[in-house]
């Protein structure tokens, strides 16, 4: 245990965290058009990770994560119509030059994306800070629960050729302690009522699905981090895919719902 504690990509990793929890907590907490530039900023980061699974030229990286960060800036701000016309042209300009059999995964995962942060938006603004902090919650949860009791318990891998790392047992302890933390969240907060366990569950499934997804890309391009961009992470995308997973839940919910929220 104490040869963990002096390895430096450990501490890397442990220092990274505690930036990005900072920087998450404060622009999730101020919320506003501040909160809004940050997540066009993030979708621009996203892009870029996903591009550069290709050798693809540096300035054509930019260019096109550029343009979908723009694609979702005027969907947040402006018009829908026009901004899913823009993601359209992105998606034709991204197959002529894009030369990889997983242009379609890859493509429903840039829609992916792009609907998760649009409903990070809203429910930020237009629900409210707790109940974004239950579904952020709920995937830290999903995380924390399936890597310790994995570990644990081991036993049958969920998908080996994917992600050798994960089981079954994991994959059920994420699922136990986001219950758990559904349950704390339910009794401390009355935003958070009691038909949210159920969603809970599918919140949960959808985070690691989102883990996975992301996982079968890099496995297909043969890399192992989407960046270097976060020291001892890996890239951004390596960090947020479950919560891209969580937030696509709610979308669907939101979606079957007719628009009218969970909440």
């Amino acid at each position: 245990m104490i040869d963990n504690f002096k390895n430096p990509n450990l501490i890397l990793r442990f220092i990274s965290s505690i930036i990005m929890i900072i920087f998450s907590a404060f622009f999730i907490g101020l919320g506003g058009t501040i909160f809004k530039i940050t997540l066009i900023v993030i979708s621009a980061i996203l892009a870029w990770e996903i591009l550069g699974f290709n050798n693809l030229r540096k300035q054509t990286k930019i260019f096109s994560a550029i343009f979908f960060a723009i694609a979702f800036a005027i969907y947040i701000f402006l018009s829908q119509i026009l901004s899913l016309f823009l993601l359209f042209t992105f998606f034709i300009f991204y197959k002529n030059i894009i030369i990889h059999d997983d242009y379609i995964k890859r493509s429903i995962y840039f829609l992916i994306i792009f609907f998760s942060l649009k409903t990070l938006t809203d429910l930020r603004l237009e629900v409210g800070l707790v109940q974004t902090l239950w579904v952020i919650c709920c995937v830290i949860a999903t995380d924390i629960g399936g890597y310790f009791v994995g570990r644990t318990f081991g036993g049958p891998k969920l998908w080996p050729i994917i992600s050798p790392q994960k089981t079954w047992s994991g994959i059920i302890g994420g699922w136990i302690l986001t219950i758990i933390i559904t349950c704390i969240f339910i009794i401390l907060f009355k935003e958070i009522e009691f038909h949210l366990l159920f969603f809970s569950i599918f919140i949960s499934i959808f985070s690691q699905f989102g883990d996975l997804f992301e996982s079968s890309l890099k496995r297909n391009a043969g890399i192992k981090d989407s960046s270097n961009l976060i020291p001892g992470h890996g890239g951004l995308l390596d960090r947020f895919d479950g919560m891209i997973g969580a937030f696509f839940a709610i979308f669907i919910i939101n979606l079957i719902n007719t628009n009218y929220w969970i909440f």
